[in-house]
């Protein structure tokens, strides 16, 4: 599309531009009901030409977005590191996380992880996998009586 918006403009703009020549070129030897003919094709050809144009403002606006999209994907992406089991995100010198490492890896969403006991095991409210690191210890077994 984006060739054919491109296209269309300009086809537009050069018919404009060859109607006007002709009008301009003629002087007075046009009659008064051609050269309104001729005025009416220069209008009609610069509307499309702008109806061309407006489409591929459009079309630029929306790549635009998908450029800031990217640039914003890449920029969360440098800033991720892995630490096994999970990722973090650093910000100069201070590490913030930890995240989940299927809801990076399969959906590149940084979803910060929780430990409600804060004992090194973590869960994922996203993908509802689990965690844990070097600090877990297994809670002692219960004994039932």
């Amino acid at each position: 599309m984006e060739i054919a918006a491109i296209t269309g403009a300009l086809s537009g703009i050069k018919a404009a531009s060859e109607i006007a020549k002709i009008i301009k070129d003629s002087g007075t030897s046009l009659e008064a009901a051609e050269i309104k003919f001729k005025l009416a094709e220069l209008i009609d050809a610069l509307a499309d030409a702008k109806i061309e144009v407006a489409d591929f403002k459009e079309l630029i606006s929306l790549k635009d977005d998908q450029i800031n999209e990217l640039r914003k994907e890449l920029r969360v992406q440098q800033k991720v590191v892995w630490e096994e089991p999970y990722y973090f995100a650093l910000e100069g010198e201070v590490k913030d996380g930890p995240y989940c490492q299927r809801c990076y890896d399969v959906e590149s969403n940084l979803v910060r992880l929780q430990s409600p006991n804060k004992n090194g095991y973590w869960n994922c409210t996203q993908c509802e996998n689990s965690y844990s690191d070097s600090s877990y210890k297994k809670p002692p077994p219960v004994k039932v009586w």
